[in-house]
């Protein structure tokens, strides 16, 4: 019991008490709405000091104390190690003459730690808030008392307050006299928090009374239109219409996303077919180069639309991330010839010789989006006929280090730790450019989902130099050569005549699979465009493959794939989904019901050739 207790506390202290543990001490205010997990958040927050051999202070009911204890016990702990423990009712603690008093609280906050001064050993202590009968201004006193106290000691503390019970604008108030704000197992930096507000000025003290005298007044008008019951049905109301709304909102954002992509990928199919066709012709290899430049930039807008499918992936706190083994030079040359391709500016851009044994592991997509991110930054904040210096090294921790150093404007020392935070925007520069503040976010993100680091060293109008760096790798070629063997020993075997039947309602694609198909010369090709067509001509030629699209004008493609699936004379035939659909859903489904492979438009070739000759 002991071994799981202490594996449960290893666990709790990651997520719970990491921000906070390695400080001497801590003033939390801890903003809770659910008592459950108010309770487990104390619970842990207690056994762990105890496992610390920490002084306890807690400041609660005497029925939540009872609770703590008896867990506490079965949990392990003795009677001896639970009597360490030092319970004050909280009303007893907060509260005089049935008001908050400030005085009394500090006089026996202090009266605790002056006990256990002389002990090196760290003081927690957990307290619940009285804030019922309490002023805003009394409340700020109290608190000023607390931050003065910890800050000079050894004494990690949570001032819990009922976010149900407490008004806003008092929540706002004790933001700024509480270091960090914990809401239920998360904790962050108060945003308001300075050691300047622990002494308030009288025009602070008169804003409070004013806040106050506002608040009791309309808190008077709401008791007379609003009993408890009317409250609760209200609530319970709002938040069903909410859920009702969040749950259509996503809906029609998935339908949204879904839509997009599909009416996009399908001229992006025509351009990257056609595009790949002709870089395998003879006949037009002086214009390789203007065709990889067609191909590279529908590439670059297919992965912006796919960026923008992973949306729900991100917004849910995940993110599928490949790794892979990459050249480091040749990558960066094409990342910023494709940036600076798409950039009209007098920037001047060098990139500084990087060996060609230089390998790191990364995901390509979000490595080019890293690159993409720091440079058009450093374009779009430099002076103009500015320069961007990009050089790479190694460092301690046999990583590589890639740098974007830049002549720009610069960024002020006290923001160099924020502009990394989501929709965090210079004050300075939020005026001259537009943005959303979520580049340099999206830089950490990925980043640290790729096991790297990231950071920036600026100087306020000499210019700054932002670095991500990622673990060293070995050269894959060998391995890359091989497989280039293999693939051409397989191409120079014997061909077996393939027929291949492709259901797609849009002439231009069926056009584009036909020119990629004639470059295999063992494979025909029969085209018709409904759902109907296509059931009738698999059941009469029996194609060796069906290539299907899911969006057919007549029938849906899933009913066409369950109808060759259930055919007798059909249903040995291998079935692959070929559709601008590349929602997630759509292709589980698709091989669930049956499909041997999903091809998402639009086409690459090497893909199309792989899975028709595995068949």
């Amino acid at each position: 019991m002991n071994q799981q207790r202490n594996q449960t506390l290893i666990e709790y202290r990651s997520h719970f008490l990491e921000r906070i543990y390695e400080k001497n001490s801590a003033h939390v205010m801890y903003v809770f709405s659910e008592y459950e997990i108010y309770y487990k958040n104390a619970l842990f927050f207690i056994s762990d000091g105890l496992e610390n051999g920490e002084y306890i202070l807690l400041i609660e009911k005497e029925e939540f104390y009872s609770t703590i204890k008896t867990d506490l016990l079965l949990s392990g702990y003795s009677e001896e190690r639970v009597a360490l423990i030092k319970f004050v009712n909280r009303t007893d603690f907060y509260l005089k003459d049935n008001k908050f008093s400030a005085e009394n609280s500090s006089i026996q906050l202090n009266q605790f730690l002056e006990e256990y001064s002389a002990a090196d050993v760290r003081v927690r202590i957990w307290g619940r808030v009285n804030t019922k009968a309490a002023s805003i201004i009394n409340l700020i006193i109290y608190e000023n008392e607390c931050d003065k106290v910890i800050n000079d000691s050894n004494v990690l503390t949570v001032c819990s307050y009922n976010g149900l019970e407490t008004p806003a604008y008092f929540q706002n108030e004790l933001l700024k006299v509480h270091e960090y704000l914990m809401v239920d197992d998360q904790i962050e930096k108060s945003p308001l928090y300075s050691r300047k507000n622990i002494n308030f000025s009288d025009s602070d003290l008169e804003r409070l009374r004013s806040l106050e005298e506002e608040n009791n007044q309309l808190k008077v008008a709401n008791e007379k239109l609003l009993v408890e019951s009317a409250r609760q049905r209200e609530s319970e109301m709002f938040l069903k219409i909410e859920k009702e709304n969040a749950e259509k909102a996503n809906y029609e954002k998935n339908m949204f996303l879904s839509h997009m992509s599909h009416d996009l990928r399908t001229p992006l199919n025509t351009i990257q077919g056609y595009s790949q066709i002709l870089l395998m012709k003879e006949e037009y290899a002086n214009n390789k180069k203007e065709i990889n430049k067609i191909y590279g930039a529908s590439e670059q807008l297919l992965k912006l639309i796919e960026e923008i499918l992973d949306f729900t992936v991100i917004d849910s706190g995940k993110i599928n991330v490949n790794k892979e083994v990459i050249e480091l030079n040749s990558f960066l040359e094409n990342c910023i010839s494709s940036i600076l391709d798409l950039n009209t500016t007098d920037v001047t851009v060098q990139l500084h010789h990087v060996e060609n044994d230089v390998f790191i592991q990364a995901d390509p997509v979000r490595l080019n989006q890293i690159v993409t991110n720091l440079l058009n930054n450093a374009i779009k904040y430099n002076n103009p006929n500015g320069e961007i210096s990009i050089y790479c090294c190694a460092n301690q921790n046999d990583e590589i280090v890639i740098h974007f150093k830049d002549s720009g404007i610069g960024i002020e020392k006290e923001e160099t730790h924020l502009i990394f935070e989501p929709f965090y925007r210079s004050k300075s520069t939020m005026n001259s450019w537009e943005g959303t503040g979520l580049g340099l976010a999206i830089v950490a993100q990925l980043t640290k989902r790729m096991g790297g680091h990231y950071g920036v060293v600026s100087e306020k109008g000499v210019g700054s130099t932002f670095w991500v760096s990622f673990k060293k790798a070995d050269s894959n070629r060998d391995m890359i050569n091989e497989k280039l063997q293999e693939i051409q020993e397989q191409t120079l075997g014997e061909k077996v005549q393939i027929t291949v039947l492709y259901v797609e309602d849009n002439s231009e694609n069926i056009a584009v699979m036909s020119s990629m198909l004639d470059l295999m010369d063992h494979v025909e090709l029969i085209g018709v465009a409904t759902g109907k067509e296509g059931i009738e001509k698999a059941c009469s030629i029996r194609p060796d493959i069906v290539l299907l699209d899911l969006s057919l004008p007549d029938i849906d493609g899933f009913q066409v794939l369950g109808e060759l699936r259930s055919n007798p004379i059909t249903k040995h035939i291998p079935i692959v989904a070929v559709s601008a659909d590349a929602m997630e859903s759509t292709v589980k489904k698709a091989l669930r019901e049956g499909c041997k492979a999903y091809i998402t438009k639009p086409i690459h070739y090497e893909e199309l050739r792989n899975i028709i000759e595995s068949y």
